[in-house]
């Protein structure tokens, strides 16, 4: 890996424990107060997590084209149908679960869906995964690993013991690994995991089913229904355009997608 972009790929990871850990620690550092309106935390905490990590993205490969680092510019649509296509049977089971008895927590809704899948997704894999190896040099395999460890780390609260928890990490951890192929092999387009993320949330969290991403058996059935068909529809378009991940970047990516 050439000086420049070691130096480079430090920076970023530096940038994103800063980004992603910095805010409570600053806020007890400071003593900062937010108040108890719900979306003024929601948007302290994402407001912290976007401007430094846009900062750097723009000094380190300019400003203009913030979106096309991100995988921001491809199609929303494209996402949002790819995701349509594969999660509706994540939304049923949920659905037949809880009996269609709808949660309607309005605040839980979004914070758990549009902005957990958004703003996770711009973090872990447009950033973090999404820089390291389209820009820093980082094959997929290691920035797919370092991507799926915080990722997994990040949601280890869920589990009411050491056994829950570390199920999470792993369930979580592959689930980052699966997003990040995703993004790539579909253009690199993160609109594609943004939209399988909200969606996948929704499914649990619209319906009364599940206490954290373990679930059970019978959800977890159909979780891996909706993995199937991603892969599937993903497979049958690498055949047909190339496959964009492969033995010359899994280890080390020379070339920036």
């Amino acid at each position: 890996m050439k000086k420049s972009t070691a130096v480079r790929s430090i920076t970023i990871i530096l940038t994103f424990l800063v980004a992603y850990y910095g805010n409570g620690t600053l806020q007890e550092y400071f003593r900062i107060v937010i108040t108890d309106n719900a979306f003024l935390r929601l948007f302290w905490v994402y407001l912290w997590w976007t401007v430094p990590t846009l900062v750097i993205t723009g000094i380190l490969f300019g400003f203009r084209n913030l979106a096309g680092v991100f995988g921001l510019d491809r199609s929303p649509l494209k996402g949002l149908a790819f995701a349509a296509m594969t999660v509706w049977p994540m939304l049923l089971s949920s659905a037949l679960v809880a009996r269609f008895e709808v949660k309607l927590d309005f605040i839980y809704l979004l914070r758990s869906t549009i902005f957990a899948g958004l703003f996770e997704e711009y973090l872990f894999r447009g950033f973090l995964f999404g820089i390291l190896f389209k820009k820093g040099g980082w094959g997929f395999i290691p920035a797919g690993l370092i991507g799926a460890l915080f990722f997994g780390l990040g949601h280890i609260y869920q589990g009411a013991n050491f056994t829950q928890s570390f199920g999470v990490f792993l369930v979580t951890a592959m689930g980052a690994l699966w997003f990040a192929w995703l993004c790539i092999e579909w253009n690199n387009n993160l609109w594609v995991p943004i939209f399988l993320h909200i969606l996948m949330n929704l499914s649990w969290g619209l319906f009364d089913v599940s206490e954290n991403a373990l679930g059970d058996i019978y959800l977890n059935i159909f979780r891996a229904v909706t993995i199937a068909i991603s892969v599937f529809l993903t497979v049958r378009q690498g055949r047909r355009t190339g496959f964009r991940i492969n033995k010359s970047n899994l280890w080390v990516n020379e070339v920036s997608c």
